[in-house]
Parts: C-alpha cells; sequence; structure tokens
C-alpha cells in the first residue's frame, strides 16, 4: 500500500500532454408550472445555466484535481461555448496557450434539460446535442501536429481523449502511434476508433467499447479476459485495461491477467465522466513511473468515487489517500 501512496506523491511531478475532443456540458435548470395548452408537454420556469468541461476537457480538470500538470493541446472554435469552455479550464489553472482557436470549427455541446418542482431534486428530461461533422482544415491539422510534436518531449505521458469530435484525426492518430512506437507513453480513450490506435501502452475502453473491437459480444468473465488479450494484441499495446464498471477492471500485462475488484458502493449518482479520471489518473500514474497495474488500481479507485458526485466530477490526492486508507 505504501507504494501506492508513494505514487500519488509524485503526481505532482507529472506533466501530461492531453490530445482531445472538448466538449462543453450545458445544464438547464428549469420548474415545472403546468402543462402547455399548445401540446401535451411541461412547461418549465428557467432558472440558470450550469457549464462543465466535458469530453478531453475534463482530463485536464482531473489532471490538475490529482495534483499534476496537464498541457493540453486541441482545436476549439471561436463561438460562445468555446470561450465558456476555455474559461473554464482558465479558472481551473490550466495553460491555453496550445488551444488552437479556429473559426470554421465548433465544439460540440450536450444540452440537458433538467426539471422539477421547487422543493423536489431536478431530473433530466431531454438531451439536445449539437455536433460538428466537418474534418479539420488542413492548416489547422498541420498547426495541431506540430503543437504535439513540439510539446511532446517535455511531457511524461500522453492521453488521447477521442470522443469523435473531429480533432483526433487519421493524421493526428498516425503521430501519436509514431511517438508510441518510439518509447513514448501512450493511455488511449477512444470511442470509435480503437482499432486505429498502435503500439500505445495502454487503452482503457469498457467491455461494451472493446467487445466490437475483436468481434466479441459477450461479457463474461472469461470473455472479458480473452477481450483484453485479442485488444492487446490487435493494437499492439503493452498492456490493455478494460473496465467492467460494478464488476471492476481487467488488466492484460506482460501476458498476466490480474482483476481488480470494484471500489465503492452501489448507490451510483452519476456515472458521466468516470471513464475519464480512470483514463486520466492511469496517464499519470505511468508517467510517475508506475506499473499497468498499480496505475489501474489507482484509477480504479478515482473512477469508483467519481461516480459518488453529480456531473463530470473529479478527484483529488486527499480523497484517493483517504480511499486507500480503507482497503484491506
Amino acid at each position: 500500500m505504501k507504494k501506492h501512496f508513494d505514487l500519488i506523491e509524485k503526481f505532482k511531478n507529472e506533466k501530461i500532454l492531453v490530445i482531445g475532443d472538448f466538449i462543453l456540458d450545458e445544464y438547464l435548470y428549469g420548474e415545472t408550472e403546468r402543462i402547455s395548452r399548445e401540446a401535451p408537454v411541461l412547461i418549465l420556469k428557467y432558472n440558470k445555466s450550469v457549464y462543465l468541461a466535458g469530453g478531453g476537457a475534463n482530463p485536464i480538470m482531473n489532471i490538475k484535481d490529482i495534483g499534476a500538470t496537464p498541457v493540453p493541446v486541441t482545436v476549439v472554435g471561436t463561438d460562445k461555448y468555446s470561450d465558456i469552455i476555455l474559461d473554464l479550464l482558465v479558472k481551473k489553472g490550466a495553460d491555453i496557450s496550445n488551444i488552437i482557436k479556429a473559426s470554421a470549427y465548433q465544439i460540440p455541446v450536450k444540452t440537458r434539460i433538467l426539471a422539477g418542482s421547487v422543493h423536489t431534486v431536478k431530473q433530466q428530461i431531454v438531451r439536445i446535442d449539437h455536433y460538428q461533422t466537418k474534418p479539420l482544415a488542413e492548416n489547422i491539422e498541420k498547426k495541431l501536429i506540430e503543437n504535439i510534436h513540439r510539446l511532446s518531449p517535455e511531457c511524461s505521458a500522453i492521453l488521447v481523449s477521442d470522443y469523435g469530435g473531429g480533432v483526433i484525426s487519421d493524421a493526428v492518430i498516425s503521430v501519436v502511434n509514431a511517438l508510441a512506437k518510439k518509447g513514448k507513453k501512450v493511455v488511449v480513450d477512444s470511442r470509435y476508433a480503437l482499432s486505429k490506435f498502435k503500439y500505445i501502452t495502454t487503452a482503457t475502453p469498457n467491455e461494451t467499447e472493446a467487445g466490437p473491437v475483436v468481434g466479441m459480444e459477450t461479457y463474461g468473465d472469461k470473455a472479458v479476459d480473452e477481450m483484453a488479450k485479442l485488444l492487446c494484441e490487435k493494437m499492439k499495446a503493452t498492456g490493455m485495461i478494460v473496465t467492467r464498471g460494478s464488476k471492476g477492471m481487467t488488466v492484460f500485462e506482460k501476458n498476466k491477467l490480474t482483476k481488480i475488484a470494484p471500489f465503492g458502493s452501489d448507490d451510483i449518482v452519476d456515472v458521466n465522466g468516470a471513464g475519464d479520471t480512470v483514463s486520466s489518473i492511469t496517464a499519470v500514474a505511468l508517467g510517475a513511473g508506475a506499473s499497468l497495474v498499480d496505475a489501474a488500481f489507482l484509477a480504479n479507485i478515482g473512477g469508483g468515487l467519481v461516480v459518488m458526485k453529480r456531473g463530470v466530477a473529479t478527484v483529488t490526492p486527499e480523497e484517493l489517500k483517504k480511499a486507500l486508507k480503507k482497503i484491506k
């Protein structure tokens, strides 16, 4: 257990290059007043809007809060939503000087409308997603790749947070793969393009993301063991972490499988952002010299802590240490 405490102490010395699709999470809160005369729908009295950094911006918040230094490299637009997410990062103390602004690009926005009466907890009634599908302009993509090359030498690990927003193009993936092949520690969290990444240190898919990549659609213990092995081989990775929610994690490293038991209680508040916490802690721990199993062990605790919080939450070194003390 001491080695895990020592690892957490090393977090403050690590710089992590974060390449990802920023997503703004917008929460609109309202009070239910009555049923509309125009249609059988609720009329809400608007109360407030709350904005949180989601997608590839959430790992930046996570990395800051666990004491390390994120180096964000990405593309945002010149619209109000991009300004809001950049302001959130600045308030967190993150350096945004290497983030490219492009007028032709718009960050994805997920708008959640929550409703309830005055004295009740507001519940989500609908989510509206705003996505653009245009690829990055050639000059913007070139500048992004230049930033990756320039900044990666000063970082102990690279975290790729791919949410399909267009920033993680095939050209960017090729650059990441080349750096990984040369020995750079690379952690990948990719929702749609896992199989394109090669030679990386690890990926952190959940079982339903990993399965289809290797042609598997069953998720029992033995199936997930095989899934982790096959995915590791397919991606030519050093190791693999497959997350399993309430069943913990399966880690494959050096031809050895390790099962990590779930951490926390069954009273889950919100699963949003748990995957970002797992990939963030994994990247920082690997950067600090941890084995994949030790990195996954701490990441599993972090994931268990954030699902007990509402919204895209983060954890602190103090919370990790407190949780470690509870584990026998």
